[in-house]
């Protein structure tokens, strides 16, 4: 499998078996998202991994995983930012991409607290259920980390394993996205 900061491999009937079996036996929604991030590192540079889920009823986003809680940890709601990252995320439901501080930068203001922890580049990876963005999956890592050629991955082998995590944390959590 690969690793935290430079996984490379394809996914396997292994991977996806590990995966199917973890998110089984998910009690809690930390659990189920667990499970996601174990699966996303073994096939793809993470080195920070993130799930934010977007209410947009409420107009708010809510971190509610972090592989790197003491660093980058879980948050509070913040208001949601109807900004060119939110057309293409949220409404168009298109992968966003980020291979330098600087692109980062112009998006999160929160990029130096990113580049302490030795990450320049992002993607994040909306969550589709009910015809809604519901989440968004966030990878980051090292400058020049997601070129065409990985993105395509995350979007082919890491899209329907979020969209079973996070239908399976909303049933353990006891709550649904907004519709």
């Amino acid at each position: 499998m690969g690793s935290a900061s430079g996984g490379s491999n394809r996914m396997t009937e292994t991977d996806l078996r590990a995966f199917t079996n973890d998110l089984a036996l998910a009690t809690d929604g930390t659990g189920a998202l667990d499970a996601l991030c174990r699966f996303a590192q073994s096939l793809l540079p993470a080195r920070l991994f993130t799930i934010t889920l977007i209410d947009l009823d409420a107009g708010q986003a809510l971190r509610v995983y972090s592989n790197m809680p003491q660093s980058y940890p879980v948050s509070g709601r913040k208001p949601v930012t109807r900004d060119v990252w939110f057309q293409q995320v949220i409404e168009g439901q298109h992968s966003f991409v980020a291979n330098s501080g600087a692109e980062i930068a112009a998006v999160f203001p929160d990029q130096p607290l990113i580049a302490s922890l030795g990450c320049d580049a992002v993607v994040n990876l909306p969550v589709v259920l009910g015809g809604r963005t519901v989440a968004t999956v966030n990878l980051l890592d090292r400058a020049q980390s997601y070129p065409a050629m990985v993105l395509a991955r995350i979007e082919t082998e890491l899209r329907l394993p979020a969209m079973a995590t996070l239908a399976v944390y909303y049933m353990l959590e006891g709550s649904a996205p907004d519709r």
